[in-house]
């Protein structure tokens, strides 16, 4: 992305117990800053176990968070304001990450007040029961940009820089999984052992976030901005609206853009098939009213069609049309999705699923391969349920409810 995020000199390890060692010494802030912009949290925290277990203490990892965190506040002073246009999709996604930096800052500031025993002029912030239904507001913008901005750059041949931000996007939703999982196990723990960790497990999340959105800022969005033309960005305007933007952003109306021709829609005539017909308004209304999800991906691994229920488990949006389905998932996923591509289109297999839990439901997800009557692989359909309701089935239902 940009050369302050590359990590180069010595080992990871021995690099940052010298970064800690000239903080703990109050060294000169200019030899600490120069010595930080080779450090990217991203590596710090996939190393974390190793560097616990190496010398580094919790408190070593709160030093390092807050000078990272005070890096980031410092180069937003010398970088150029991006874009100040209110309503403008790029606007919204910058608004966003302030808002969240600022309440990650709260939860951290929180830890800290309780561990002292001080209180705040004015009371604090944040409090601990706002934390889980935030973090999962903010999945919105996450969201908006893997569904929306990340397709449009992709379809200008732009793909690394989105792979990679949607990769750390995994790992900042870990963090937060486990910060949701420690809130949760509080009332198990003893107090001080709590916060201390509360403490540690937020700044680390805010050091992550600060790293995260800085190179969003300053990289992938003036990227983003160069690329996509006013019908994009109107279109994308469209797609963050029906996604989110998150409920805790301003609502800004909508920024004119240039006019857009409106595309021909799809004549009304009837699609004939082999056991009926329907018009284009029929099929669309059947498929939206099937208790699933269905998402067609051709023979050249591209998205083509997705049903638009309204109780869709997974987000999708019209920018994902056309992308390879590859980059319709984070790469920790990509070799299990392109294993099953594969079996299919070599014969190998005549289905493939799944079951989790997804957003406190119990989700069904199935594969299929299809063929044309040639015998030659036209891609994948698949099939996505929420089933929890169905699991709890017993006996037998035979009669109609009475009002």
């Amino acid at each position: 992305m940009d050369r302050q995020f590359i990590v180069t000199g010595p080992p990871l390890r021995e690099r940052v117990l010298e970064i800690i060692a000239s903080l703990r010494e109050g060294k000169a802030e200019k030899d600490v800053m120069e010595a930080l912009e080779g450090t990217d949290p991203f590596l710090i925290e996939s190393a974390e176990e190793e560097l616990l277990q190496g010398g580094v203490t919790r408190d070593d990892l709160l030093l390092l968070c807050d000078a990272r965190s005070e890096l980031f506040t410092w180069a937003e002073e010398i970088d150029e304001t991006i874009l100040e246009r209110p309503g403008h999709p790029v606007h919204t996604l910058m608004e966003e990450h302030r808002q969240i930096l600022l309440f990650m800052t709260g939860v951290r500031d929180m830890a800290r007040e309780l561990r002292s025993g001080i209180v705040p002029k004015g009371g604090r912030k944040v409090t601990i029961d706002e934390v889980e239904p935030f973090i999962r507001e903010a999945q919105k913008h996450f969201q908006m940009e893997e569904n929306v901005l990340f397709p449009y750059m992709e379809k200008h041949g732009v793909e690394g820089p989105p792979a990679a931000m949607w990769s750390e996007h995994e790992v900042l939703r870990a963090n937060e999984r486990e910060l949701i999982s420690l809130i949760a196990r509080q009332r198990f723990m003893d107090r001080e052992e709590f916060l201390a960790d509360l403490e540690c497990r937020s700044s680390i999340l805010l050091s992550l976030l600060n790293a995260h959105f800085h190179k969003e800022n300053h990289v992938l969005f003036p990227m983003a901005i160069r690329l996509l033309d006013v019908h994009e960005w109107n279109d994308a305007r469209r797609q963050f609206q029906d996604i989110g933007p998150c409920n805790f952003v301003e609502s800004h109306a909508p920024l004119e853009f240039e006019t857009v021709e409106v595309r021909p829609t799809s004549p009304a005539e009837a699609i004939i098939l082999p056991t009926g017909s329907f018009t284009v308004e029929q099929l669309e209304m059947v498929l939206s009213a099937l208790p699933m999800d269905f998402s067609y991906v051709d023979e050249e691994d591209r998205l083509r069609f997705y049903s638009g229920s309204p109780e869709r488990i997974f987000v999708r949006a019209p920018a994902s049309i056309g992308r390879k389905v590859q980059n319709c998932h984070p790469q920790k996923s990509v070799q299990a999705v392109q294993r099953i591509i594969d079996d299919f289109r070599a014969g190998k297999r005549s289905d493939a699923e799944f079951w989790l839990e997804a957003q406190g439901r119990f989700v069904h997800i199935r594969y299929f391969p299809l063929w044309d009557k040639a015998g030659r692989y036209k891609g994948v359909l698949e099939v996505v349920q929420d089933v929890t309701g169905i699991r709890q089935l017993e006996g037998e239902k035979r009669l109609l409810d009475q009002e």
